[in-house]
């Protein structure tokens, strides 16, 4: 394993598993976005939600 890939793991592994969990949804809608659906909402006063889902069920090997 390379530096930069050490680092990033050591970085990941500071967060909690649900901002782990988010991460790795966002970037499997960026690399995959035909399999995922994604609702963004945004009230009146600027806060914003994205919801991601997917049909597709998770390998047990992927399950968090």
């Amino acid at each position: 394993m390379n530096r930069a890939s050490q680092n990033l793991a050591h970085c990941l592994a500071q967060f909690p598993p649900i901002v782990r969990l988010r991460l790795l949804a966002f970037t499997h809608l960026v690399e995959y976005p035909d399999t995922m659906r994604a609702s963004l909402e945004v009230t009146p006063s600027g806060s914003m939600r994205l919801t991601l889902d997917t049909e597709i069920a998770p390998d047990t090997a992927h399950r968090h």
